[in-house]
């Protein structure tokens, strides 16, 4: 089955600040031509269809700061773009339980229309915005823009905020540090995820460019309103700032 191609948004297409956003699982949306996987609409109101409230988060940060970030169109159901493109899970048949219809005995060409179509245009897209930004001197810190569900397997997760690496530990670290500081939030070091295991984004598009980069993961129930979004998005905003203003931070280095 052929799918139309999905191409991302770009937030500030023009701008060439310290700072790239990425958000891959911004969007709940199924194309019309996939019929929503065969999932009834309430299952794609759950965190297992999206990541509620990165898009919003991101959006607010490029508003306040200036910068540019690159925001998926698609469900994370349809394909999940933070995944190698060989991955078992790069199209879920299964998510937190929830059997995928849709994506049950997909054939190669199935597969690889879907990687035309969601895929390679995201990843195109934040190659070319790094890229701009490089070409314009501009060294980007590159940052992933996640949400994580506050129950998984049987388990209350207690952190507020996460931060993701997997060998370059710089600007996670630092942003650890800066929180620790300046709030009382029970933070993750790689938690709720391991950025050694899921981190596909990042390495592409930060650590493989020598960037500092990091996944910020934060708790959905913590987003629940713009008000919300609003504190969250001014307090890294904050952080970031403090951040960019540091060469050791800001320069490039391959681990």
């Amino acid at each position: 089955m052929t799918v139309a191609a999905y191409a991302p948004e770009i937030i500030n297409p023009d701008a060439t600040e310290n700072l790239v956003i990425l958000c891959e699982h911004a969007s709940n949306h199924i194309p019309a031509d996939l019929n929503n996987l065969g999932l009834p609409a309430e299952e794609l109101k759950r965190h297992i269809a999206w990541d509620i409230g990165a898009e919003a988060v991101t959006r607010k940060m490029c508003e306040m700061m200036g910068v540019s970030a690159v925001v998926a169109k698609a469900s994370r159901l349809v394909l999940d773009a933070n995944r190698e493109p060989d991955h078992t899970t790069l199209i879920p048949l299964e998510s937190d339980g929830t059997l995928i219809p849709g994506n049950q005995n997909l054939s190669v060409e199935d597969i690889q229309s879907r990687k035309e179509a969601f895929y390679d245009p995201f990843h195109q897209t934040a190659d070319a915005v790094i890229e701009r930004h490089l070409e314009a001197g501009v060294n980007p810190i590159v940052i992933g823009m996640h949400s994580f569900t506050s129950h998984m397997d049987s388990f209350d997760r207690p952190w507020q905020i996460g931060f993701l690496w997997n060998k370059d530990q710089r600007l996670a670290q630092a942003m650890i540090g800066l929180l620790e500081r300046e709030t009382d939030l029970t933070i993750g070091d790689n938690e709720p995820y391991s950025g050694q295991e899921l981190y596909y984004t990042m390495q592409r598009h930060g650590a493989d460019r020598g960037l500092p980069q990091t996944t910020i993961e934060i708790r959905q129930d913590l987003l629940a309103d713009d008000n919300m979004v609003t504190q969250w998005a001014a307090l890294l905003a904050e952080c970031l700032d403090e951040c960019m203003g540091r060469a050791d931070l800001m320069k490039r280095e391959y681990f």
